[in-house]
């Protein structure tokens, strides 16, 4: 719809693909195996980024779907506007957004809606090798693997961040370090994207590192899940520049273990397809609301309510989770879907339907989820009187926009109404 759709729950501007380049700027067509092609290709990161500097600014860095680069730089634009600041944000790279926030507006655990994972308060560093690219990440991110003994009692040298979080990493808990080894290409979910052989290399190396001073990087003791999850993520900029970030994530809900950033999917790109054919591709998008909320439905236990279900994607996943699904829309979902017994279908108005319409009563566990085409105030409405019944324990809706820019004040909207209601809401656009 327009411009996508913006996946709100309770308890994505255009960029330019830039492609493979297959001429020489003398314009001579290069060979499939020309050994300028990894650089050629490299160009396309542009421009690289500055090294930091121990105490100086750190920039923030978050992907996005490719394509919607200038949304998210719009949204972040926004929200330091109404915080009082500027912030320089820029797109060096499709699905890729780098920020540079010398103010401090942005907090740490900024989760923009059009971002599908963070790199807060960011280093970039360089070396030649992988090892030296290992040692000046954990370096410049916890304070420790310097090869220059002369420096280690320089002040000026010593970053007050990166202390910090040595020192909270030394006490976290066995098992609940994460290390995400990333290259641009997976902003564009290319299978086989350029240094990635590289990059995991270096990510290797950086738990060798990383095991002999902190538990948190060491295999947990007990099949319990630690109670806090650190992330460490590197993504390389050019064989020879890595930006990285570390930091303790946070829970953001609705689900308890449902974290910013996303700690399980590196760039936060859930797996979501299924093999087997189903009614439409929309069925993407629920199940990337339901990994991001980390809440599933109980199987056998919990009655779904699909509005404006047809042609039967959402309905279809809700069925391979083992619930009883009643679609509710003008037309009918898809013929296999009409035989299954677990699936009631309604005939009817997807803003006028209320649970009782089909016998859901209060004492049962009641989901609601709705991909319907409408207007995002009449998303909004849906929402509120939905809430304001109780009638349902977790919801999943999309608000879909027309033309060229996202209804940001509309989802702000939506989100205080639901808040208000007594729900925890998350909004997340998704790849």
């Amino acid at each position: 719809g327009g411009r996508g759709a913006t996946d709100v729950y309770n308890g994505r501007s255009s960029g330019r693909s830039l492609g493979r380049k297959r001429y020489t700027r003398e314009g001579t067509k290069k060979s499939n195996n020309s050994v300028d092609d990894l650089e050629t290709r490299q160009e396309e990161l542009s421009p690289l980024p500055p090294l930091t500097v121990p105490n100086g600014p750190r920039p923030f860095y978050f992907t996005c779907r490719h394509t919607y680069e200038h949304t998210l730089i719009d949204e972040i634009n926004r929200y330091a506007r109404r915080n009082g600041g500027e912030v320089h944000a820029m797109s060096p790279y499709p699905g890729l957004v780098r920020v540079e926030d010398n103010d401090g507006i942005l907090p740490t655990f900024y989760d923009p809606v059009y971002a599908l994972q963070s790199m807060p308060q960011s280093v970039v560093v360089t070396a030649e090798s992988i090892k030296s690219i290992s040692k000046q990440v954990i370096n410049a991110l916890l304070g420790v693997g310097s090869d220059d003994d002369d420096d280690d009692n320089d002040e000026s040298k010593i970053d007050r961040i990166s202390q910090q979080q040595h020192d909270r990493l030394r006490s976290a808990e066995r098992g609940s370090l994460s290390i995400h080894c990333l290259v641009p290409g997976m902003c564009k979910a290319q299978t086989k994207p350029v240094m990635q052989h590289r990059s995991d290399k270096i990510g290797e190396e950086i738990a060798k590192m990383t095991k002999k001073m902190f538990p948190a990087a060491r295999k947990a003791a007990t099949e319990e899940d630690p109670s806090t999850r650190w992330l460490l993520q590197v993504m390389l900029q050019s064989p020879n520049i890595a930006v990285a970030s570390l930091v303790e994530c946070q829970k953001k809900g609705p689900g308890q273990n449902s974290y910013w950033p996303n700690y399980v999917h590196p760039l936060g790109l859930a797996k979501v397809d299924i093999v087997e054919k189903m009614p439409s591709s929309a069925y993407r998008k629920l199940m990337e609301g339901i990994e991001c909320m980390k809440i599933t439905p109980k199987p056998k236990l919990t009655t779904v309510v699909d509005l404006g279900a047809c042609p039967g994607g959402w309905t279809s996943v809700m069925r391979r989770l083992g619930c009883y699904v009643v679609a509710v829309d003008r037309s009918e979902v898809d013929t296999v879907l009409m035989r299954d017994d677990m699936v009631e279908f309604i005939k009817g108005d997807a803003f006028t339907f209320e649970p009782i319409m089909a016998g859901i009563d209060k004492e049962q566990d009641c989901w609601m989820i709705s991909d319907v085409i409408a207007y995002p105030e009449r998303c909004t409405e849906l929402l509120q009187r939905w809430c304001e019944g109780r009638w349902a324990s977790n919801m999943i809706v999309t608000m879909k926009f027309q033309g060229g820019e996202p209804d940001l004040d509309e989802l702000d909207n939506a989100i205080q109404v639901v808040e208000r209601l007594g729900y925890n809401c998350r909004v997340k656009h998704f790849f």
